[in-house]
């Protein structure tokens, strides 16, 4: 007998053993699925951003369907983890995701078949409606040749060519991402080491067959007759009555066979993405994400004698005088200022003030060679002080320029060449944007630079500082031009970026929720300002440089101009959109447009869902506030295999150690001292727990808790059992935090991680032992003191809910620093909440330092 009643001891022993290893796996394999849930969630946030560049890019909609539906992918994978963390609480979200995503691939479907745009584009075949497709440059010389002016003859690799070959094999996902992530740097503006890279990718990129062949024949019609080929850029933003983008984009010279016309094909589409190119759209206030590069090819002009014609000398405009530089050879070297040039001045009736033109010394001159591409000579000792126009080319040359202007009614800028015959030809004509023009950029190198940050949304807009410290700062928005400054991404203002200039964001991400749709809806954001809410303050007119990621003084001019602007409404109104078609719309709809703004409102819930982006967004906060409900029952399993915190207050925690959180040296023991414990965020909690000064002795006016056991024993309101400890579970980066402090409860969840993305701060205060007037108080100062630190609060009643996300590691330690004195700070203040006055003085108490309510309670 007592042998039997042995074996079922052990056999109760071996039982219990199993059920709590079990349950220890099953809480690890909770973690894990959460951890991996954050990730998909920053690769959905990812995939988001750049779908939303690739909506403004309108480009072919292969690379644009590749990334949505790897979305829909993302997000189904998530809507299931979701269903693993919280059971069967969220089924109804598997239902609205399936049926989003049919219509999505229904919406993808019709825009892959698409109005059948030309790759190719003979010059003649070109006119106005068609510049969308071709570019400035193409178009004007186009009407040029049309109208019977000395233009070459050649033909057009279209945008939809272009942008063909770009989707081509992902290439295009590459770049956008390389250049939404990493281009812009706030001190250089723009990265060369990153614009390089990204150049590379497209010079060895291979061009799909299709294309290769069908640009190729268009090349063979010159090359196969001797006529070698100038490829050059004609991008729809170059060449502009604003901006001319002259000298930023490459030009290759002299292609003479097949395989040098491909080459020069690419390396011209890579020279959108320059340095220098990307540096002039920043500085011109130019989206400079956006591809709109067409590649013109125009039969080679070898010249004798080449330059540029200003219909209006810059030193002079108001003279009549044109001005004309010209080289010998190849113009190249004038356009580019490497060699020195002759410079006329030409009157409207073409005659020459040889008096004040200047012929200058000429040692070189830039040829075609044979086999392709060109080089220089040497010029003569008796031909470099010759002048390289005669007075008969030169009136040519003012007669058409007096045509041209008269033409088009404004000051030109011409590119031209002589060639061996002595015939003027065309080669580029532009509006000269410097006449006429206020200079854009010399105010803001003298502005003085208020803060720096990162570019999130790009654009530049002037207004008066609003410093937003929790939701309640967003129900009255001033009517006048007003900038957002916040200490994170509140995603709440994504319903105010219709109504303010610009948002600055002391942390926050260029990829997080807030971000997307300020791109989307094209609202000026910085991100990374450092101490904005401090350096800042309210009611001061500043002007945010998107673009640049900089904060600079507003000029008077620039607040006159934007008083003015808002007499005609809301910036919203007034913002000038690219319009999208209406397909494209329509996967905006269904993809990143953000309805669910408010995490504690009504309105957020699964059947509020109606865009991928809100699938994204609720099964992030459902999420973590499934760990917060990690399962007394789980955690009853696990007691015997958790430790226990040696703590030197009166605060007794037991935690589970998730992998690599708790690093015990020597034999095994239940209990470890608090340093064991290496999880950065348990770490800045413990830290803030023991700050010295915290009251953790009996409240005032409340029973003794001279240990945990009488904590237990007094709880009688508690929603978890009697005899229920603390606890953690923890990882290196992770903490969530369960705990019981007398009458009430807090629940914490933290990730402090390296990514600043996945980083976040989850906060629950429920309860108290007193009256519901006393809670509420008590929830309304706990609500205040979060504000003041940057948190985003929701209080109803005696629940207070606040949240932090998207901060560096270092910044999610500091706050938590805060939290955990929350813990010891809120055992007194049931007894404290006397009156309404007393929420604010307490929660000034602690930004004091006065954790004790020292003098407080004399008071009440």
């Amino acid at each position: 007998m007592r042998r039997w009643f042995s074996q079922k001891i052990a056999k109760l022993r071996e039982v219990r053993q199993q059920r709590k290893t079990d349950s220890q796996h099953l809480l690890k394999a909770r973690y894990h699925v959460f951890r991996s849930l954050l990730a998909g969630n920053n690769r959905a946030v990812d995939c988001l951003t750049e779908i939303s560049i690739h909506l403004r890019m309108q480009g072919d909609p292969a690379g644009l369907t590749k990334l949505v539906l790897r979305l829909v992918e993302e997000t189904a994978e998530m809507v299931a983890q979701l269903e693993t963390l919280a059971g069967s609480r969220y089924r109804g979200l598997f239902a609205v995701h399936q049926a989003i995503a049919k219509r999505v691939q229904d919406t993808l479907a019709r825009l892959a078949s698409p109005e059948n745009r030309p790759c190719v584009l003979p010059l003649a075949q070109i006119h106005g409606g068609l510049k969308g497709q071709t570019g400035n440059k193409a178009a004007a010389l186009a009407e040029l040749r049309k109208n019977g002016l000395p233009v070459p003859d050649g033909f057009v690799v279209t945008l939809a060519g272009c942008r063909f070959f770009l989707e081509h094999t992902g290439l295009s996902l590459e770049l956008v991402h390389l250049l939404a992530t990493h281009g812009a740097d706030k001190e250089k503006h723009v990265s060369g080491a990153i614009a390089a890279k990204v150049q590379g990718l497209i010079t060895q990129a291979s061009i799909p067959p299709a294309l290769a062949e069908e640009i190729t024949a268009a090349a063979r019609t010159f090359l196969e007759n001797g006529k070698p080929l100038a490829v050059r850029s004609s991008s729809i933003s170059e060449d502009g009555g604003r901006h001319s983008f002259a000298g930023q984009f490459s030009s290759v010279l002299n292609v003479r066979d097949e395989a040098q016309f491909l080459t020069a094909f690419k390396e011209v589409v890579a020279s959108n993405f320059n340095a220098r190119s990307l540096a002039y759209r920043l500085n011109a206030g130019l989206d400079p994400l956006r591809f709109d590069m067409a590649v013109l090819c125009l039969e080679m002009v070898e010249a004798r004698a080449a330059g540029v014609l200003l219909t209006r000398s810059p030193q002079e405009p108001e003279s009549g005088l044109m001005l004309v530089s010209a080289v010998p050879g190849l113009g190249e070297a004038a356009v580019s200022g490497s060699a020195a040039a002759d410079l006329y001045l030409v009157g409207a009736d073409g005659k020459v003030d040889w008096e004040r033109s200047t012929i200058a010394s000429k040692e070189r001159l830039l040829v075609c060679e044979e086999a392709g591409g060109v080089a220089w000579r040497e010029l003569g000792p008796e031909a470099r002080l010759q002048p390289v126009l005669s007075e008969a080319e030169l009136q040519a040359l003012a007669g058409w320029g007096r045509e041209l202007e008269r033409r088009e009614g404004l000051p030109l800028d011409l590119e031209w060449a002589v060639d061996r015959t002595g015939a003027v030809v065309i080669l580029q004509v532009r509006p000269m944007t410097t006449m006429g023009l206020p200079a854009t950029d010399d105010r803001r190198e003298v502005s003085p630079v208020l803060a720096q940050g990162v570019r999130a949304s790009g654009g530049r807009a002037a207004g008066r500082v609003l410093v937003v410290k929790g939701r309640k700062d967003f129900e009255n928005i001033p009517q006048e031009p007003v900038v957002l400054v916040m200490q994170q991404s509140f995603v709440e203002a994504v319903n105010l970026l219709g109504q303010v200039a610009a948002v600055l964001v002391e942390l926050g991400s260029p990829a997080d929720h807030l971000a997307c749709v300020a791109r989307e809806q094209q609202t000026p954001m910085v991100c990374g300002v450092h101490d904005g809410s401090t350096l800042l303050p309210d009611g001061q007119w500043i002007t945010v440089d998107g673009n640049q990621g900089r904060v600079c003084e507003a000029s008077p001019e620039e607040i006159s101009a934007a008083e003015k602007a808002w007499q005609h409404g809301p910036p919203g109104v007034r913002r000038m959109r690219v319009p999208l078609p209406p397909l494209h719309r329509e996967l905006q709809e269904l993809v990143t447009v953000l309805h669910l703004t408010d995490a504690y409102g009504p309105t957020f819930s699964i059947v509020e869902c109606k865009s991928l982006h809100d699938i994204v967004r609720f099964v992030h906060e459902k999420a973590v506030l499934s760990m917060f409900h990690a399962g007394d029952e789980m955690l009853e399993e696990n007691l015997g295999v958790v430790h226990a915190i040696d703590s030197p207050v009166p605060f007794f925690v037991s935690v589970i150690d998730m992998g690599g959180g708790v690093v015990v040296t020597g034999p095994k023991r239940r209990r470890i001292p608090p340093e064991a414990v290496v999880s950065h965020p348990f770490q800045a909690l413990w830290q803030g727990i023991t700050t010295p000064g915290l009251h953790w002795g009996p409240p005032p006016g409340g029973t003794p808790m001279g240990s945990v056991m009488s904590s237990f024993i007094t709880d009688q309101k508690s929603e978890r059992p009697i005899g229920m400890p603390n606890y953690a579970m923890v990882s290196r980066d992770y903490c969530n935090m369960n705990a019981r402090m007398d009458f009430h409860f807090i629940m914490i969840d933290a990730v402090a991680s390296p990514e600043p993305r996945s980083n976040h701060i989850k906060f629950r205060f429920k309860g108290g032992g007193t009256s519901l007037t006393r809670r509420r108080r008590r929830a309304l100062c706990i609500g205040e003191i979060f504000e003041h630190y940057g948190f985003s609060v929701n209080v109803k009643e005696d629940l207070v809910n606040a949240s932090l996300q998207g901060a560096a590691r270092e910044a999610i330690e500091e706050k938590l620093v805060m939290v955990g004195r929350i813990l010891g700070f809120t055992r007194l203040l049931d007894a404290a909440m006397g009156d309404d006055a007393m929420i604010g003085r307490v929660a000034r108490a602690f930004m004091e330092g006065n954790y004790a309510l020292s003098g407080l309670m004399d008071k009440e």
